[in-house]
């Protein structure tokens, strides 16, 4: 994993109000850590595929798409 993927994954962890359910979408997490939107959309894209990440909501379901930090995403930046 390079920087700025460790430092998306510890942000949407960090915003998480549970566990397993986060209510910021991209823009926040990018906003959050201090990075680049598109950038920050691209490395979502990418932990979602990947399997770091769980959807709470899609944009067909509430006009955002917002993630949390699923266990195995959780294990590799430390906090399971």
């Amino acid at each position: 994993m390079n920087e700025s993927t460790l430092r998306v994954m510890n942000a949407i962890f960090s915003l998480s109000d549970e566990i397993e359910y986060n209510i910021y979408e991209a823009v926040d997490i990018a906003e959050y850590a201090q990075m680049d939107a598109d950038e920050v959309h691209k490395i979502i894209k990418e932990l979602y595929d990947e399997g770091y990440l769980g959807e709470c909501m899609t944009v067909e379901d509430d006009g955002f798409d917002t993630f949390y930090l699923n266990k195995k995403g959780r294990t590799l930046i430390g906090m399971e």
